[in-house]
């Protein structure tokens, strides 16, 4: 190989030197390792063998000098290079930091993104089991009213076809019970005989065996109620209050009235002699006004004083008054009584006013003699029957 290097002409070393000059480049790029240069020295070795003389040394250093400029050049390149390197590793720097400035932004508001989606998860979930709860209780709820609704629907499935039937028997009770209650209360027979008629009516439409000892039932009452005897509490009632008009008008103690008239009388024309005779006949017609002569076998009383005369009327008004009460509560004793004791002060107008006050004294007896109280009928017998037969029908619903 030294033979090839010895024969070359002289413009390969050139070549050579710019080839070494090349492979000193990476050396200035990376002065920690720099390469070798092993062709130096065979150049070095072609430059010398030459002769000498001035030719030989001007070539040689011409060539040094473009050696030296090829050198500079490369290492000003190889500079330049690293300067805009360095630029390029400073802004990759700056890229890097302000993506991982980016990236440390984004990682915050991504954990702040699964903390609030955390929150909302939990608050989901909250709000779900409360959901959940609620339902619960509405589900439990409407089970109950389901299981009355069910309850309800077999209460009206356990009637039967006949519905109409017990309602019918209801209204019969109802008819039955008020039956009753007008005898013992108002002790009126012809209502509790209509009453019974219409309860009657209503089983005679429902055609029910087991309603015939029912019927007998009423039919016995109605024939009680018949057999009743017939008050006429109205009458006897109008009556009495007439009574108590009368005792307003009886009179106990009146003054009589002066005639006025006895001063005219006399004609002035007439004497002395006639007028005296005149007022004398007067006075002795109204002396025997103020006098009465009877013939008594038992001793006869004083007057009343005028001044109980309102008295006397306030009781006797009371008595009648206490009789028209005991009619209507049916009470016989009360009334025969307050009867009884009004005839007394009806007594004390015999004297004063005895054809009014006898009247009067009449009527009271015959008022007394009146029946106001009657034994009324017991009316549960039909009411009985029908219980009866209703819990017989409806023990053997629940048998079937």
């Amino acid at each position: 190989m030294s033979e090839n290097k010895n024969n070359q002409p002289a413009d390969e070393p050139q070549a050579d030197a710019g080839d070494s000059t090349e492979a000193e480049s990476p050396a200035i790029n990376k002065p920690a390792d720099p390469a070798p240069e092993p062709e130096t020295q065979p150049v070095a070795d072609n430059t010398a063998k030459p002769a000498s003389g001035s030719g030989g040394s001007s070539v040689a250093g011409w060539l040094s000098l473009l050696l030296v400029l090829a050198v500079a050049g490369v290492g000003g390149w190889s500079v330049m290079q690293a300067v805009e390197r360095e630029k390029n590793l400073k802004s990759r720097i700056a890229e890097l930091e302000n993506q991982a400035k980016v990236e440390a932004v984004e990682v915050d508001i991504e954990g702040a993104v699964r903390s609030v989606e955390r929150s909302l998860e939990e608050r989901l979930q909250a709000g779900l089991q409360q959901v959940r709860r609620e339902n619960d209780r509405q589900s439990e709820q409407l089970s109950q009213l389901g299981q009355q609704l069910q309850n309800q629907s077999e209460r009206l499935a356990s009637f039967s076809a006949n519905d109409h039937e017990s309602w019918l028997r209801a209204e019969v009770q109802y008819l039955l019970r008020l039956a009753n209650q007008r005898v013992i209360m108002a002790r009126d027979t012809e209502s509790a005989l209509a009453l019974l008629g219409s309860a009657d009516g209503i089983l005679r439409q429902l055609d029910d065996v087991s309603m015939h000892e029912v019927r007998a039932a009423i039919a016995a009452e109605q024939a009680a109620l018949r057999a009743v005897p017939r008050i006429d509490v109205e009458g006897i009632y109008l009556r009495l209050s007439a009574l108590i008009e009368q005792a307003d008008s009886l009179v106990i103690f009146q003054m009589p009235e002066q005639d006025e008239r006895l001063a005219d009388s006399g004609s002035e024309e007439d004497d002395w002699q006639v007028r005296l005779e005149r007022g004398y006949e007067q006075a002795a017609r109204k002396l025997s006004e103020y006098i009465v002569i009877r013939r008594r076998d038992v001793p006869m009383q004083a007057l009343m004083d005028p001044q109980w005369e309102g008295l006397v009327r306030q009781n006797l008004r009371m008595l009648l008054e206490q009789a028209q009460v005991a009619l209507l509560s049916g009470n016989q004793t009360l009334y025969v009584e307050s009867l009884q004791r009004s005839q007394h002060w009806v007594a004390e107008f015999f004297d004063t006013d005895e054809a009014a006050a006898r009247a009067m004294s009449r009527e009271i007896a015959q008022l007394e003699s009146r029946t106001v109280q009657v034994a009324m009928p017991d009316l549960t017998r039909s009411l009985e029957a029908l219980d009866a037969a209703v819990k017989k029908r409806l023990q053997q619903g629940g048998a079937e």
